[in-house]
């Protein structure tokens, strides 16, 4: 079985509200304009724990992903 099989499998396995979570990864894996960085400057690391702490903090605050889509 390749690897592409086997997590076509997996996503066969799993269910329509789980697959919401799942969705913009997948875009963002297969549209090739979008990238994903890897090499993240110590600034850029603050930003993303300042915002993940916010979120902590007042989840409500925050507008769901399917909104903004």
């Amino acid at each position: 079985m390749t690897m592409r099989q086997e997590i076509h499998c997996y996503i066969d396995d799993i269910t329509e509200s789980k697959l919401v979570v799942l969705r913009p990864l997948l875009l963002a894996l297969a549209n090739d304009s979008i990238v994903i960085e890897q090499n993240l400057t110590n600034e850029e690391r603050s930003l993303i724990a300042q915002g993940m702490a916010a979120y902590e903090e007042n989840p409500n605050d925050f507008i769901p992903l399917k909104k903004v889509n």
